[in-house]
């Protein structure tokens, strides 16, 4: 006898009205839930995904956007506890997405408090366990929907009604459930097409399984031409095959008959088919690109798994987290915002919650920028040491003493929130008197130069009376500076200082060098905007993990910008800062703002 075996068939979910019935069977057997369940707990793949995806959804929890504190405050506190059970809303929400990704939709049980009609209460509701009529107006709860793998006749349900705002009391059922077109009644999952490789993937994980511990798969046909022999010494020739050929050890079975013929000689036939180890590695390639195409996702690294061509650089990271953020995630959000907020409301909580997204990596600052926007307390404090006292009575010298002190660009931010008479007071030079400053000068002391070591302005414009002595104002600048002659200047810009911002601005101007990979890289994107790392890897002649690399470093030192459309495609452009970078032929290796 030659039996064959075959996959059964991937069940469809048919909503089916049953005579007796106050609820609509979800499947044939009325299990479709269990169903879903059970592909989701047993391919690694699918599995691997939905947790992404509920992971990417749910984000850093709720945030609260409000400008009334009062609202805020009453916002994060009904977050924190919205039942009895303590648990928050972040919770919830947890689950209440991974419903909505396993099977298109979710079950959210609302009670409402008798004397205000506000919202005491949120609890989620497995999807399983929940059935409802045809128009979706009652809903029936139940552990035993399915008893012993066959549909229970008498289930035991709760039944509630369906989430009416115009009549709030006692328990009700919000469903929310995705738009599929033909669709009604039930929901179904997004992932509804691959759903046949993701069975495929549960089967081949079962095959090889099978194939090891349990010799599944019959490798030889061993043919005992000696005769036929009594039932009981067939059983006591097979026994010793089996122990001395299969079990986990030796994978593979084999196929033992007896028969009376071809000379009373034993003959063994190869049943193997050849190479199965690379059928089952494509198969398995072609599973795992097709369960990932039925969940719209574009790149697996997201979800941990590395596929061959993706380097999985922060780069890339970073545009494929984008476009995936974009495409699936950020529907998925509003519409558990949307929800979330207009429950709220029933509660006079007006302010707007949301969901706040995470990111596979962190960016990464350059120290320019982060020192830039630190203070110097908090520069001190990151670095263990204590806050500068401030003493009252502290002499002019003391003061420039202490300001010598400081990093050029914290100096700059120091001075900005100097006025200034501070700044003239402080070098010596007496309360302006009412004059008119030249053309072009924002201020009495505008570019003006301090007796410091540490900067020296290229420009010095003075506004001052016509009384005041020439060799008075020039003896305060006696042996500062240094000679320009022992320097190659690069480039002069003049300076005005309005602002700290627009000093740190101007400071940056001579800042940066490229070194000749990066001339390379910027030659490139000036040639094609839209170069792909390949392209730019192949005309540079370094690896694309170096490209990845060092494009992430001209970024962070604003050389150049990068956009991501929602089509995926890059966009680069060279920045101010990056266009005078090129023009500068000779490589310098050190150099001095003056």
């Amino acid at each position: 006898m030659i039996k064959f075996l075959k996959f059964d068939d991937v069940p469809l979910p048919i909503y089916k009205e049953v005579k007796g019935k106050d609820y609509i069977f979800y499947g044939e057997r009325n299990d479709y839930p269990n169903y879903l369940l059970r592909i989701y707990n047993n391919s690694a793949k699918h599995n691997a995904i939905v947790t992404g995806k509920v992971d990417y959804i749910c984000g850093n929890g709720w945030g609260v956007k409000s400008e009334d504190e009062m609202q805020k405050a009453k916002a994060y506190g009904m977050i924190d506890k919205v039942n009895t059970k303590e648990e928050s809303l972040n919770e919830v929400t947890n689950k209440l997405v991974t419903d909505l990704t396993i099977f298109g939709g979710y079950y959210l049980q609302v009670i409402w408090t008798k004397a205000t009609g506000e919202i005491a209460e949120l609890y989620h509701v497995d999807y399983y366990k929940v059935r409802t009529n045809a128009e979706n107006s009652e809903f029936y709860v139940s552990d035993n929907w399915i008893k012993n793998d066959n549909v229970n006749p008498r289930p035991d349900y709760e039944t509630y009604p369906a989430f009416d705002p115009n009549n709030t009391t006692g328990t009700q059922i919000l469903y929310f459930k995705e738009y599929r077109a033909g669709v009604n009644t039930y929901s179904l999952p997004d992932y509804r097409g691959a759903i046949s490789y993701i069975e495929l993937d549960i089967s081949i994980g079962e095959y090889h399984l099978n194939t090891i511990n349990n010799g599944m798969f019959s490798s030889k046909l061993i043919n005992l031409n000696g005769g036929k022999v009594s039932q009981e010494e067939e059983d006591r020739i097979e026994r010793q095959f089996q122990n001395k050929f299969s079990g986990s050890k030796n994978a593979g079975k084999f196929m033992l008959a007896f028969n009376d013929s071809k000379e009373n000689e034993p003959s063994i036939i190869d049943l193997s088919g050849t190479e199965l180890d690379k059928h089952f590695d494509l198969l398995n390639k072609s599973v795992q690109q097709e369960i990932f195409t039925g969940h719209k996702i574009t790149s697996p690294m997201l979800f941990g798994v590395k596929t061959e061509g993706q380097l999985g650089g922060r780069s890339e990271m970073r545009e494929a987290y984008q476009l995936f953020q974009n495409t699936y995630v950020n529907a998925k959000q509003r519409a558990i915002e949307d929800t979330v907020n207009y429950l709220f409301k029933f509660n006079d909580i007006i302010a707007d919650l949301e969901l706040q997204p995470t990111e596979p990596i962190s960016f990464e600052f350059s120290e320019a920028i982060i020192s830039a926007n630190m203070t110097q307390d908090e520069i001190r404090d990151k670095l263990g040491l204590p806050a500068i006292e401030k003493v009252e009575g502290s002499t002019s010298q003391e003061v420039i003493n202490a300001l010598n002190s400081l990093n050029p660009t914290i100096l700059a931010k120091v001075m900005e929130n100097m006025s200034a008479e501070e700044i003239r007071s402080l070098i010596g030079f007496k309360p302006k008197v009412d004059t008119v400053a030249p053309s072009g000068i924002d201020s009495a002391v505008t570019g003006l130069e301090l007796p410091l070591n540490q900067i020296v302005e290229e420009q010095m414009h003075l506004s001052c009376s016509h009384t005041q002595k020439d060799d008075e104002i020039l003896s305060l600048f006696e042996g500062k500076g240094i000679s320009k002659d022992g320097f190659k200047i690069i480039t002069t810009s003049k300076m005005t200082f309005s602002s700290g911002d627009e000093f740190v601005k101007q400071e940056l101007f001579a800042e940066y060098q490229l070194n000749e990979i990066q001339r390379k890289i910027v030659g490139e994107i000036q040639k094609d905007i839209n170069a792909t790392i390949p392209q730019i890897a192949k005309a540079v002649g370094i690896d694309e993990e170096s490209v990845i690399s060092r494009i992430n470093t001209l970024i962070d030192d604003n050389v150049i910008t990068e956009k991501i459309s929602q089509t995926g495609l890059v966009t680069r452009k060279i920045t101010s800062t990056g266009q005078a970078a090129i023009k500068r032929l000779t490589p310098v290796t050190s150099f001095k703002v003056l």
